[in-house]
């Protein structure tokens, strides 16, 4: 027999919520501005 999980008594939302959303990409944006190249695995000095 499998346990399952009833929605009802569980803490997660239901749907994500847009608000938080527009929160956290504000907060990213203000961090990593656009503008600002970032460069992954760059070698200072390549072969």
């Amino acid at each position: 027999m499998t346990d399952r999980i009833d929605p009802e008594q569980t803490d997660v939302p239901a749907a994500p919520d847009p608000d938080l959303d527009e929160e956290l990409d504000e907060a990213l944006d203000d961090s990593f501005p656009a503008s600002d190249p970032v460069s992954i695995d760059r070698r200072e000095d390549p072969q």
